[in-house]
């Protein structure tokens, strides 16, 4: 399929088919009824509100990493909102357009807009 890909574009005829209906196949985004949570998926959604629990009152970084306006309500607003109400919660949005922070957070939130992978190294490289 990416070999055939012209501007962006798979060719319609490459695009899988459901073997039950066979409808065109759609990547596993929230975007309708269809999204998939399994047992695993609900496992993990515990394991991350046990998280944010346990480390309510603690330091915490959000590191948002290529989140959009795509479905914003899943990770970008609620990272906005955690470091909203908890003092103590930190931003770090890198994102290659869409990497704008509100002003309200001050200090405790930084927008990196461009290449992920050169914005990591450059951190690490800060870091270590």
């Amino acid at each position: 399929m990416d070999e055939a890909r012209k501007e962006c574009l798979i060719p319609s005829e490459l695009v899988p088919k459901c073997p039950v209906c066979g409808g065109r196949m759609e990547m596993n985004l929230r975007c309708d009824n269809y999204f998939v949570e399994d047992e695993a998926w609900h496992e993990a959604a515990d394991r991350y509100a046990d998280f944010l629990k346990q480390n309510r009152n603690k330091k915490v970084v959000l590191l948002e990493l290529g989140v959009g306006f795509n479905t914003p309500i899943i990770i970008r607003f609620p990272f906005e909102k955690m470091v909203r109400e908890n003092s103590s919660y930190s931003l770090i949005r890198l994102n290659m357009d869409e990497a704008v922070v509100p002003e309200s957070f001050g200090k405790r939130a930084i927008g990196i807009e461009g290449d992920m992978e050169r914005a990591i190294t450059d951190i690490r490289g800060q870091v270590l």
